[in-house]
């Protein structure tokens, strides 16, 4: 074998580790709708439409709640394959399309970058604070609202809508480059509609719904890439 095809064998990817990386963000594409899903059935009162923005109730519900910590804890461990699968829909547009998907990414990768900061702060902070005793915890009420408020640099939190926006952009560019079949690129867009609406207004059951509707979007995405068939993912746009 002369040089320059020892150099060119030594610059081919490895196929175990193109397929492990296949296989990896498929398994992301289904993982974070699962995850997410779980994250919103372990909120109380889920069936309530009542929109309230009082801290005193949201600290209620917060208090000695295992199962809603679990949930928050789910959505922290969630955030790798969201980004993995973000990383994903970067490439997928083409053409002109392509920015989209670039700058889309860069929205939802920051907003994915925000979910980590209002889960850690709001929600597993609020798990330690249950471990202590009544009367010290009435001590951190104050510290608490102030959380809730988002005083100080917490109010980064504002930029969360960064990560629906930014993934509503991918999916438009799915949606005009034919990347996907329509019907996934529409449920992406209704999804990241009903989730942007769901943290707004705070009403859990919108973002559960959501959820369901990325799964119907990203499901396919994921099976494709784990499985993949022998004709090309996604047609040249």
């Amino acid at each position: 074998m002369d040089r320059a095809a020892q150099a060119g064998a030594r610059l081919a990817p490895d196929p175990a580790l193109v397929r492990i990386k296949r296989v990896a963000t498929g398994l992301a594409f289904v993982a974070y709708p699962l995850m997410s899903g779980v994250a919103f059935l372990a909120h109380p009162n889920l069936r309530s439409l009542e929109v309230t923005r009082d801290v005193t109730a949201k600290v209620g519900e917060f208090h000695n709640n295992p199962l809603m910590h679990f949930g928050h804890f789910m959505m922290v461990l969630a955030v790798p394959p969201l980004i993995a699968a973000i990383v994903r829909l970067m490439t997928m547009p083409t053409g002109r399309d392509a920015w989209l998907g670039f700058v889309g990414g860069v929205m939802a990768v920051s907003g994915a970058v925000v979910l980590v900061i209002q889960k850690t702060a709001l929600c597993l902070v609020m798990s330690a604070f249950d471990t202590v005793p009544g009367d010290a915890y009435a001590g951190l009420l104050p510290g608490i609202e102030a959380l809730f408020d988002l005083e100080g640099y917490l109010a980064i939190v504002f930029l969360l809508p960064l990560l629906p926006l930014g993934v509503l952009v991918q999916a438009v560019g799915l949606y005009r480059c034919v990347a996907v079949p329509r019907w996934q690129s529409v449920a992406m867009i209704l999804a990241m509609v009903g989730l942007g609406v769901s943290a707004a207004i705070d009403i859990d059951l919108f973002g559960l719904v959501a959820t369901v509707l990325l799964a119907v979007a990203w499901f396919p995405l994921g099976l494709k890439l784990i499985a993949p068939e022998t004709r090309p993912m996604r047609p040249d746009c």
